[in-house]
């Protein structure tokens, strides 16, 4: 459409819009394929005005519409409707990009991603869009004391936000103006603006409104980071809330204040905040509102260290439960108070209180309440350093877990309680200076993790459970088996275990069969600045990717690749190979395997790619079984799809965003391996599925849904374009569905190269495990998926490297990795190639 800030757009040409729009959409071709189509008719016939019109139409729709000139369909230019979307998805995400730099202190990257966007928001006329990209602006300008600079912008988005009539985004820039003039010296000018602020912000309409006004700012506030001015308005949007005796408000805006004195590590202050919010739910006799106050109380006091305190709020909660017979949280709620009692020292109090637990859950039979006893035993048991009592109850949680497993009438989902079992046992073995014996165990709980994801059973497990039967080579492997696979596997393994309170455990297993065990603390760990969360810093990964002459040792600015390579790499360098051509194969947990593990960098700027060939693997045992595929792979096809018509995640969802570039790529991948490419609509379900079994290598220029959502009982699957009766995700399920047909239509395909992903709901990995596993376990021995996606990220050209080296050498993680060195010449910032990583076997 125009650019609504066109001054110079006639309305008597309007007309010629419908009749060009008719003629674009009754013949499917672009836009300016339709204006020279319409514009040659016009030339060659009729009067020398009617020609001389044709033209000016022709010049001044070029102008307006920035598309791609074709005038072949064949070619696959994107039209109009395909366009917007994606010229939109990108502009947002280009804001959204400037704004997490901004926070992050990566001020020129800012600058460059907020002017981009605002070129693009012009172009498809999006002037809310343009006004907030150009607030962004100023605040980058401001932040780096361009004071000048900031004003010019601010006024920019002043001037858009006063025509859209958006007063609360004016009454915010008129303060940023006002702060900015009073850096500037001018404080008589400061002022004025302020008091147009003040005096704006009354006249927004009545107090509630006021209200919500101050706190969308306040939490806008807090997403920056800024939470000494979040407190500020969400204490102003108290006082509205006081005055007008709004019980509610004034709750909302305790908790907000308090939850900001949190992040700002003053707990004392929050602590004060909670008990005006508690005695406020006591008044009006809401124990549901005390029941939370007292929790979150509970743990602001344990944040600070006073246990006895946290004791204490407990049990006024549990007091609180029992009363109003609320059994929902009280589980939980005497795990909390004994985890209390334990960190306080006084061990006594929590092996009685979970000693009655225990006694209960037996009197009612409760398995599922037996096992949780037996953990909160154990763990009392680890921290007080007896160290059989903690294993023999771990033993008996195992067979509560077991005993549920193959109760096919339970419904109850013991998965978090069952690793933290695995996570206990672990810590004990430790402890006892075991470290073979708790590899063993954290192979026995990816196994387990493993079946119940993918809803399958041991061989050895009865057949009566339901469950499909899942591949031999599925087994928790003993010691022995995993140096053996080592060695066959001529490499060299690197497991990673997230231990809540502890930190990470790390083994390293040479190629000989050498065994290293090393622990690693986060808090204490040399990572430059301070990591309070791994997932948080592995979430930002995506939006504040640098090229390596931006990497900083400053301390509020620490690039989360050289964090994470501080972390995981650094302390085990010296066991890893110094030939890189030897494989690493890395087996993560969790949010660990969203590690772009090829692109972390070292303190000197240089990548882990660079040093390394990698693959990683779900677990250790796996190895054996995408050994197993490998020697069974066959088909003579090749399947190439490309930018299907997106389908929706889910019923309440916006379809996902078209992926610019994958259409030239499948393109491309497909002329190189001499076959023709799934497009569009033609990419539906329907037609690709029947193709798959008959496939060597299956080629997916589309998103693969990563979440952690379980579709049709196990999370993970791939975007492709839907039809009437689908929805057009081809889900983890129906993938591994496959496993259980006759032979002809199993996956016997080498590789399956999924080129996008999409990754928004980080939380334990599940979407990945799920797709790989049921990939793996269907038939496929080697997966590469890409763990973000961006319309506008040139995928074509690391994919088509590595189809290129995979011709001239058969191990695709030596081709992997010559694609990854070859593309960052042309693309180095790792965003364009580091996001790629092969799961299972390198040949």
């Amino acid at each position: 459409m125009p650019n609504q800030k066109n001054k110079n757009f006639k309305p008597h040409l309007l007309p010629w819009t419908a009749t060009l729009s008719n003629f674009y959409s009754n013949h499917n071709i672009s836009i300016k394929s339709s204006l020279l189509f319409l514009g040659v008719l016009g030339v060659l016939g009729g009067s020398l005005k009617k020609r001389l019109l044709y033209l000016a139409i022709i010049l001044t729709y070029s102008l307006i519409f920035p598309f791609p000139f074709s005038l072949s369909p064949s070619l696959s230019a994107p039209t109009l409707n395909q366009t917007l979307p994606a010229i939109q998805y990108r502009a947002d995400y280009l804001l959204k990009l400037g704004n997490t730099q901004l926070t992050n202190g990566q001020l020129a990257a800012a600058l460059t991603s907020l002017q981009e966007s605002i070129r693009l928001y012009q172009q498809i006329g999006d002037r809310t869009g343009e006004a907030n990209a150009l607030l962004q602006l100023g605040e980058t300008h401001f932040t780096l004391g361009q004071y000048k600079k900031a004003i010019y912008f601010y006024q920019q988005s002043l001037t858009l936000m006063q025509e859209l009539d958006n007063q609360p985004s004016v009454v915010k820039i008129l303060e940023r103006l006002s702060n900015t003039y009073f850096n500037l010296g001018d404080e008589k000018l400061a002022k004025k603006l302020q008091e147009r602020a003040t005096a704006l912000r009354r006249e927004i309409g009545n107090p509630d409104k006021e209200a919500a006004f101050l706190s969308n700012v306040g939490l806008e506030h807090e997403m920056l980071g800024e939470y000494q001015q979040a407190i500020s308005f969400h204490s102003q949007q108290l006082a509205i809330a006081k005055e007008t005796n709004n019980r509610n408000l004034q709750n909302y805006s305790l908790q907000n204040i308090a939850a900001a004195y949190r992040q700002l590590k003053q707990y004392p202050q929050a602590i004060a905040v909670y008990q005006q919010q508690l005695e406020l739910a006591n008044q009006s006799g809401d124990k549901s509102l005390a029941n939370l106050t007292l929790q979150q109380l509970a743990k602001t006091y344990e944040l600070q260290g006073d246990f006895n305190q946290a004791i204490a709020c407990y049990q006024q909660q549990l007091e609180l439960t029992q009363k109003s017979q609320n059994s929902v949280n009280k589980p939980d709620l005497i795990k909390q108070l004994g985890r209390a009692y334990a960190f306080a020292g006084q061990y006594d109090k929590a092996l009685a209180l979970y000693q009655e637990q225990l006694t209960s859950a037996k009197a009612a039979k409760d398995i599922f309440s037996q096992g949780i006893a037996y953990n909160n035993l154990a763990f009392v048991f680890l921290k007080s350093g007896k160290l059989t009592d903690a294993q023999n109850n771990l033993t008996q949680s195992i067979k509560a877990w077991q005993s549920l497993r193959l109760n096919l009438g339970s419904t109850q989902d013991y998965a978090a309680e069952q690793a933290y079992t695995y996570s206990l046992l672990q810590q004990v073995l430790i402890a006892q200076k075991q470290p073979e014996a708790a590899l063993e165990i954290t192979e026995a709980a990816s196994t387990m993790a493993f079946l119940k994801l993918l809803g399958m059973r041991l061989a050895s497990e009865s057949a009566g459970t339901n469950l499909k039967l899942a591949p031999k080579q599925i087994v928790p492997p003993t010691i022995n088996q995993i140096q053996t696979i080592a060695k066959q596997q001529k490499a060299t393994l690197v497991k990673y275990t997230l231990i809540p309170d502890e930190g990470i455990y790390i083994w390293v297993i040479q190629p000989t069969g050498k065994v290293t065990f090393r622990k690693i603390n986060p808090n204490s760990e040399n990572t430059i600045s301070p990591i309070t969360s791994i997932k948080e810093v592995i979430a930002s990964i995506p939006t504040s990717l640098v090229l390596p002459s931006q990497v900083t040792i400053s301390k509020n600015n620490v690039n989360p690749l050289l964090q994470l390579n501080q972390l995981l790499i650094k302390p085990i360098a010296d066991l890893l190979p110094k030939n890189p051509t030897e494989q690493v194969i890395f087996i993560p947990q969790d949010e660990l395997w969203f590690v772009p593990f090829p692109a972390l960098i070292d303190i000197s700027g240089k990548y882990l790619i660079e040093k390394h060939t990698i693959t990683t693997i779900p677990a250790i045992q796996i190895l054996q079984l995408t050994k197993d595929r490998r020697n069974n792979t066959g088909g003579s096809k090749v399947v190439v799809v490309g930018n299907p018509t997106m389908p929706k995640i889910d019923d309440k969802s916006q379809p996902l965003p078209p992926l610019i570039n994958a259409e030239q790529e499948a393109l491309e991948i497909a002329d190189f391996l001499k076959t023709t490419a799934f497009i569009g609509n033609q990419a539906t379900k329907a037609n690709i599925l029947p193709l798959l079994p008959k496939a060597k290598t299956i080629h997916l220029a589309t998103y693969g849904i990563l979440d952690n959502v379980k579709r049709q009982g196990i999370p993970g699957a791939i975007a492709l374009a839907n039809t009437g009766d689908s929805n057009g995700l081809l889900t983890a399920s129906e993938i591994i569905n496959l496993y259980t047909q006759p032979k002809g239509k199993r996956l016997r395909a080498g590789l399956v190269f999924l080129s996008a992903g999409e990754t928004d709901n980080i939380s334990t990995g599940e979407g990945v495990l799920g797709l790989s596993l049921a990939l793996i376990t269907a038939g496929v021995p080697s997966i590469i998926f890409s763990q973000w996606a961006a319309p506008d990220t040139p995928s074509a050209a690391i994919t088509t490297e590595f189809y290129r080296q995979l011709k001239q050498n058969p191990n695709k993680a030596q081709a992997l990795r010559n694609a990854m060195l070859t593309t960052m010449k042309q693309y180095p910032n790792p965003k364009d190639w580091g996001a790629f990583s092969l799961i299972g076997e390198a040949k």
